[in-house]
């Protein structure tokens, strides 16, 4: 598919979940998952696809609300603070439930705040590169970033602090012994556009903005931030293939519950979006956002949870930025 028919599936597709995952409900019939950022963006589409799946199986409306700001935290304290009783969730994002303690005073705790019901998908960044660099693959650009002679030789964009694109450049500068200078924008297509522009050198970028600059080679890439290639991008190594095995940046997202959720619910709902997941048109969907399909358990996700916690946490101590 072309970056142009691309761009216009992804935007027909949330007009059409806007609509199909926002039925009429009466209040006893209905299942709400708030989403922490605004409609159209990438958790929100994903959450409305998922939405739309999960109704029929729940025999229950399910509609979609949306609280952006604060990097995802003001939906995710709305959720921490209702009701147990498996009719109010979140869609969590790896930013809003692991980054977020590191980076911003938030009134819950990751770990104990919420039931955790089940992996939605798994979204991978790519490491892209100013043309300008002059670096065909990361093996150049790593003798490059060796051998610069100070943070300000290199640059990296994100679209603010303490998202998994400004954490995935915290990882780089550990895992490769470098100072980089962090260049926060106020979006990911501005930092992307910094990068194609060389204001900066590299970004870390989600898939689905940098598809277009990629194909029309305004950018180069460098590797996707998982251990397998990503469908959207098969060309691009793996950060295997790139010979940074343990470099692993999931953008992740995930169903959560307020805490003290009745196991008996969590089981209903930890199987109705398994059942979801393997939706042939979630897969299609999902594919558009760069995005995999991911199931579990209540008590895996919970295990993700604190261990990302953990690690990020440590990261963002070390880096003291």
């Amino acid at each position: 598919m072309n970056p142009h028919a691309m761009r216009r599936a992804v935007l027909t597709l949330a007009a059409s979940l806007l609509l199909a995952a926002s039925p009429a409900y009466a209040a006893e019939d209905l299942v709400k998952i708030v989403v922490g950022s605004e409609a159209g963006s990438a958790p929100d589409i994903l959450a409305r696809a998922l939405a739309k799946e999960l109704a029929p199986i729940l025999k229950q409306n399910v509609i979609i609300e949306n609280k952006p700001g604060a990097a995802g935290t003001i939906g995710a304290t709305a959720v921490a603070q209702a009701k147990p009783d498996g009719r109010t969730l979140l869609m969590g994002t790896v930013a809003n439930v692991a980054l977020a303690p590191s980076f911003y005073p938030i009134p819950y705790k990751p770990t104990e705040s919420f039931t955790p019901i089940s992996m939605v998908a798994s979204v991978p960044l790519v490491l892209v590169a100013a043309n300008s660099v002059g670096a065909a693959n990361f093996a150049e650009l790593r003798a490059k970033l060796k051998a610069a002679g100070s943070a300000d030789d290199f640059t990296f964009a994100s679209p603010g602090q303490g998202g998994p694109q400004h954490v995935a450049g915290l990882l780089m500068e550990k895992e490769l012994g470098v100072k980089l200078l962090h260049v926060p924008y106020k979006s990911g297509a501005a930092a992307l556009n910094a990068v194609v522009s060389g204001e900066v050198k590299i970004a870390f970028a989600g898939i689905p903005p940098a598809i277009g600059m990629l194909h029309a080679k305004r950018i180069t890439p460098m590797f996707v931030t998982s251990k397998k290639r990503s469908l959207a991008l098969p060309d691009v190594p793996s950060a295997v293939e790139a010979g940074m095995p343990a470099f692993d940046v999931d953008n992740w997202h995930a169903l959560f519950a307020p805490a003290g959720l009745p196991p008996a619910v969590r089981t209903t709902l930890e199987n109705a979006v398994r059942k979801a997941l393997d939706a042939p048109e979630v897969k299609k969907q999902f594919a558009l956002l760069g995005a995999e399909p991911v199931a579990s358990t209540g008590k895996e996700l919970g295990d993700l949870v604190a261990s990302e916690v953990s690690r990020w946490g440590t990261i963002a101590k070390g880096s003291k930025r």
